[in-house]
């Protein structure tokens, strides 16, 4: 492989995150947070970041990503090259807090489509191959983070429909990650977190243990989330885990890598890890924001708009 599919994504990611974590700064408050350390502030970011990295993965492997497109859609080059420009153009604008909702609707389009379009239809031909079910989740579940963010931003025009789709989301949130925490007890010798198909790495210290416990925090928090009143705090503790699984093992994976493929599964893991963690982050933060706005007594215009929200409005150009 050539150092550029190491390179590019690299820094992609990095920058972003780095320029997420400047832009989402005023929200950060850990010593005050009760959930996740403050983290919840930063789920937007550590989506940027992820979302930058896969673009500098389409631009520099675009040959090799387009032939996981389904045969019979044209342009596959073409396409390859435009989720690239689309994944950087959202993390654009969520790094810079503008067109959050535009950005924030496609994004959830485009992951529906591909799990639509390829990990469902993939799942459905080897239904006994648990790994094209995971995929289908782990997809699903990033179109839904993307859904929360619009929810976010338009929940005070539309209380209603924010209500309804953040219980969707809260609903089918609880059921991956109970199905991802099983995965864990299925095969505890294979990579912890978002499941994959790669064995835990041969450095790692009692890579089982690692394996059950991550397993048995995934169930609890997804049962957490089926109780509306502990979804909020399942979810953000959920991202929580996935951050201290990509700091912990992922990132020294790619330190300790010796070579550009090593280096390129190593940026997988990382980022597939840390957008699952924004993800769930996200979506911790639209339940617990509609639930405040759908309290007993209780006004729309009384409850104060996210940072999110309000930062969008402000600096956008257009009313959203």
């Amino acid at each position: 492989m050539p150092a550029s599919t190491v390179f590019w994504p690299t820094l992609l990611g990095f920058l972003y995150l780095v320029a997420g974590t400047i832009t989402y700064r005023r929200d950060f408050h850990p010593a005050g947070s009760r959930e996740a350390f403050g983290l919840v502030a930063l789920g937007p970011a550590f989506v940027a970041a992820a979302l930058a990295a896969f673009a500098g993965e389409h631009f520099t492997a675009a040959a090799g990503l387009a032939t996981l497109i389904p045969k019979w859609m044209p342009g596959r080059l073409f396409l390859a090259y435009f989720v690239g420009v689309a994944h950087l153009a959202a993390a654009s604008s969520f790094v810079a807090r503008r067109f959050v909702r535009w950005s924030a609707l496609c994004l959830a389009v485009m992951f529906a489509l591909f799990v639509l379009l390829m990990d469902l239809p993939g799942a459905m031909a080897h239904p006994a191959v648990r790994m094209g079910w995971s995929l289908a989740a782990r997809e699903t579940t990033f179109a839904l983070g993307a859904l929360a963010l619009f929810v976010t931003v338009t929940r005070e025009e539309h209380p209603a429909s924010a209500q309804v789709m953040a219980t969707i989301i809260r609903i089918a949130t609880a059921f991956v990650l109970v199905f991802y925490g099983i995965e864990h007890f299925i095969r505890p010798d294979l990579s912890p977190g978002v499941p994959s198909m790669a064995r835990t790495a041969s450095w790692v210290p009692m890579p089982l243990v690692v394996a059950y416990v991550t397993g048995v925090l995934l169930i609890a928090f997804g049962l957490a989330m089926f109780v509306e009143r502990s979804a909020a705090a399942g979810a953000a503790r959920a991202g929580l885990l996935m951050t201290v699984l990509t700091a912990g093992l992922y990132v020294p994976q790619f330190v300790l890598a010796r070579d550009a493929a090593a280096h390129v599964t190593a940026i997988n893991f990382i980022f597939d890890t840390l957008l699952f963690a924004g993800m769930m982050l996200v979506i911790s933060a639209a339940i617990a924001d509609v639930a405040r706005a759908a309290a007993p007594g209780v006004r729309q215009r009384d409850i104060p708009p996210t940072r999110i929200g309000e930062d969008t409005r402000r600096t956008s150009g257009i009313h959203l």
